[in-house]
């Protein structure tokens, strides 16, 4: 089932925390390697009580942090975009006055580490609306002017012109890395959430359109129901009168083929009234592959034509499915290869086990899609046939509800080489009924 909208979007903006509190763990990480490094290989003094102090704060803040969105993301609360932005904001203004700390007790602006100030500014610029960044920016330089302004040399560091050359070209090298690295990787993953929304709406879009094709369905099926009841009993005294009166054994033919024919088209209206109103409810029921493909053939004006292939060992395989909605799914891909094909001509009509799950396969002869045709092939109101033999809706609902039902629809087409349709889907997770009957 598609993730809702406004859900989908949250989990986007989440994407943005999970980065950050990533990145305030490789920022402690390189703390206490700096820390290592300057003390015990330079053998720099510095007041590693308060130091330590600064740096488990940090470390507490981010456990804290990421369990609380461990917890909402468990329960399906995901923060709505204000509030985590203003989370994001308050996360980077804290760091960045545990920074100022750290370099008060470590040289001041002499500390070459004063340079990942400006990762913070990057992290407002990614993260951050606009007014929200330029916010950040000027905290970020007021604290470096109360860093001036409260600057505690460390005589090494003063002393040591090779040391200090060396140490800038340590900072600004891990500066540029953390944001790059930063910068990449979560703009890769906006990125593909920002795909999945795309996907997300065109979805809804398409859910959309069939609701209302739904709409339509159950009015035309309203409409029509009087006037097909009329030609029904018309047709039943006229076959009446003509068997009476002894007339032409073709005309009585004829009269009964009428009456058969209004009664398949009230099952075929009655049924898209039903699936208009309960189609997205159906519940699923146990069928074996077998009962699929014999219930999907019942329908279909001409089952003759369609050759069904089935394993014998498949045949009996039990699925979880929701009956009226996946064989009218493939009613319509095989009406489509039916007409496409020759008429004297035949279909293959088949099923598959994949690795995940299984496939339908519809096989016709007919001439084949371009590429222009295959692009738009599930477009609605899309047909390549005369006009009045189609309304190019068939392909369009086979897909909407292949999707609906977590599975895909493919095809393949040349030119002259007729078509064959794919349409996969996946076991049932909440079953474990797809086995041997």
């Amino acid at each position: 089932m598609p993730i809702p909208l406004p859900h989908a979007l949250a989990e986007a903006r989440s994407v943005r925390l999970g980065w950050l509190i990533g990145l305030r763990w490789l920022a402690v990480l390189g703390q206490l390697g700096t820390i290592a490094a300057v003390t015990l290989g330079f053998g720099i003094e510095i007041p590693l009580v308060p130091v330590a102090l600064v740096i488990a704060t940090e470390i507490a803040s981010n456990i804290g942090l990421q369990g609380w969105s461990h917890f909402r993301r468990r329960r399906g609360r995901l923060p709505g975009p204000a509030l985590l932005e203003q989370l994001q904001l308050l996360i980077m203004l804290f760091d960045t006055v545990l920074l100022v700390f750290l370099l008060q007790l470590t040289g001041g602006l002499d500390n070459p580490f004063a340079a990942f100030l400006t990762v913070h500014i990057v992290m407002a610029a990614v993260l951050l609306s606009r007014p929200l960044a330029f916010a950040g920016t000027g905290f970020a330089v007021i604290c470096l002017v109360v860093l001036a302004l409260t600057h505690r040399p460390l005589e090494e560091l003063a002393s040591n012109a090779d040391l200090r050359q060396l140490g800038h070209g340590v900072a600004l090298a891990m500066t540029m890395g953390v944001s790059a690295y930063f910068v990449t990787r979560v703009t890769r993953a906006l990125a593909r959430q920002s795909e999945e929304l795309t996907r997300e709406r065109e979805s809804q879009a398409r859910a959309e359109r069939l609701e209302a094709l739904g709409t339509l369905a159950a009015g035309a099926a309203h409409e029509l129901a009087s006037p097909l009841s009329t030609i029904a009993v018309v047709a039943k005294d006229l076959a009446g009168r003509v068997e009476k009166k002894a007339g032409d054994a073709e005309d009585v033919e004829d009269a009964r083929l009428i009456r058969a024919e209004v009664a398949r088209c009230r099952r075929i209206l009655d049924r898209m009234s039903m699936e208009s109103g309960e189609r997205a409810g159906e519940a699923w029921v146990s069928l074996s592959l077998g009962e699929i493909l014999d219930a999907t053939l019942e329908e279909l004006p001409t089952p003759d034509r369609v050759d069904v292939e089935i394993a014998p060992t498949h045949e009996k395989l039990m699925a979880r499915v929701p009956r009226e909605a996946l064989t009218m799914a493939l009613r319509n891909l095989l009406s489509n290869a039916l007409d496409a094909s020759p008429p004297l001509s035949s279909v293959l009509f088949s099923v598959r086990l994949l690795d995940e799950g299984y496939e339908f396969v519809v096989q016709d002869r007919g001439v084949g899609m371009d590429s222009e045709g295959l692009r738009r092939a599930t477009d609605p109101f899309f047909t390549t046939k005369e006009v009045g033999k189609g309304m190019g809706l068939g392909l369009f609902l086979a897909r909407s509800i292949a999707e609906r039902l977590g599975g895909s629809l493919r095809f393949e087409s040349e030119v002259g080489r007729g078509t064959t349709v794919r349409l996969g889907l996946s076991f049932d997770p909440s079953s474990d009924s797809f086995t041997g009957g």
